[in-house]
């Protein structure tokens, strides 16, 4: 690292900017400057034991990919369905909606005449003064 002009000095001095996680470890102590300029070389930048020393990625970054993971399981369980079932399933739910909303209306005419026949009943009856 003598020489600051060299281009993979300067490739590394942004690929160390881009792992402050490094910088920190490098600054207490841990590692000197030396031995990650040489893994930098050895390893490159690419290698997957540099990703410890990235920043926290915005949560954003890992609901994204969880939100792509999901999308893509959902997929391919849309995938295997078949039309015909669903079709055949969606049916019997309508039709067990339309049973239930008969049900309904047949307990409010029922209870409509229960409340008819209870005040027509006593057709004479006139309250007391």
């Amino acid at each position: 690292m003598k020489n600051a002009s060299n281009p993979s000095v300067q490739q590394f001095k942004a690929f160390i900017h881009e792992h402050p996680l490094l910088i920190k470890e490098i600054k207490q102590g841990k590692m000197s400057l030396q031995e990650a300029y040489e893994q930098y070389v050895l390893l490159g930048e690419e290698d997957p034991s540099w990703n410890k020393y990235k920043p926290n990625q915005d949560k954003n970054d890992s609901k994204d990919t969880s939100t792509n993971q999901l999308y893509q399981k959902l997929w391919k369980h849309i995938e295997k369905l078949d039309v015909n079932q669903v079709e055949t399933h969606i049916s019997d739910l309508n039709g067990a909606i339309d049973n239930v909303l008969t049900l309904i209306d047949q307990f409010k005419h029922f209870r409509n005449n229960q409340m008819g026949e209870s005040q027509s009943g006593n057709f004479f009856y006139k309250p007391k003064d």
